[in-house]
């Protein structure tokens, strides 16, 4: 049901988005790809357990191939989403020394994962699981960079000082969003921590760490198709003529550099991109009134 759910969600975010990078056009269809292959073989893992060696005492105690490759494949999958968020971060602050942090968090779990279905590969028998609790925990701490990463965009996102209502109000959506990014994966990656270690020898960490890859996928794509709400609940303060060129690459940050205030501001538009480069021709097409009418309407951040 959740790969179903994130192909519909691929589906929309590559109809409604035509226009964004291909660079995060390419995260999204690699990440389809992984998903759609440890999707394969968690299937294949549960066909192989319970009808081809249904009651087959001796293979029921191994852990076949299927495991090694779900946990490589879900360990992929989140490292991938998680780097797509520390780059949005870096888009939205242009932070040299959070950022690297960030990234670092990421693959050591990537690390973890792979080290995991390696040992896993070693001591394939439930008896000798607990080999495996050192790679697991490392594995599963993609909880901190979970946590680190929607702590980082939230603090980025408090930073911005306005006294435009609208912009408030996205600002508060933004910070929800960013928390609820980190939340789900955090709380079934610590779940599924939590129930391997009680007991090293039960499969009931195996349920949940299925959904893993397609949980981080979804989060991924549920952070680029929301960007349309965010337009829409905005129109009202776009300039006119501008919402339909801002609306269709959805949240913008923009760094104006106003020679009257020296400071960075974000327009008053308060459609804030952070998934990709700029567009000139945003600038090109302001006329000087209305660009009297944007510095009056700046914020500084």
């Amino acid at each position: 049901m959740l790969y179903m759910l994130e192909l519909q969600q691929a589906y929309t975010y590559f109809k409604t988005y035509k226009r964004d990078p291909k660079v995060i056009k390419s995260v999204v269809a690699f990440n389809i790809v992984v998903d759609t292959l440890g999707t394969a073989n968690n299937c294949a893992c549960i066909y192989l357990y319970t009808i081809t060696h249904w009651g087959d005492t001796a293979y029921l105690l191994v852990q076949n191939w299927a495991v090694p490759s779900y946990v490589i494949l879900s360990g992929i999958s989140a490292c991938t989403v998680q780097l797509f968020l520390a780059y949005r971060f870096w888009n939205l602050s242009k932070n040299a020394f959070i950022t690297p942090f960030l990234a670092l968090f990421s693959l050591a779990s990537l690390g973890g994962a792979i080290a995991n279905g390696i040992t896993v590969i070693q001591h394939s028998t439930y008896a000798e699981r607990n080999f495996n609790i050192k790679t697991v925990t490392i594995w599963l701490a993609s909880a901190v960079a979970d946590i680190s990463i929607a702590c980082a965009l939230v603090w980025r996102l408090q930073r911005a000082n306005t006294t435009f209502r609208q912009t408030k109000t996205l600002i508060h959506r933004l910070t929800f969003t960013a928390i609820q990014t980190g939340s789900v994966t955090t709380a079934l990656a610590i779940l599924c921590l939590i129930l391997y270690l009680i007991n090293t020898e039960l499969n009931i960490t195996v349920g949940f760490g299925f959904c893993l890859g397609r949980v981080y996928s979804l989060t991924m794509l549920f952070n680029l198709t929301t960007r349309a709400k965010g337009r829409h609940a905005d129109l009202d303060t776009t300039e006119p003529g501008s919402s339909q060129r801002e609306g269709e690459n959805g949240y913008s940050l923009r760094n104006i550099n106003n020679t009257d205030m020296g400071v960075i501001s974000v327009h008053r538009t308060a459609i804030v991109r952070i998934d990709g480069e700029e567009d000139p021709s945003y600038y090109a097409s302001k006329t000087p009134s209305t660009d009297r009418v944007d510095r009056k309407n700046d914020l500084a951040v």
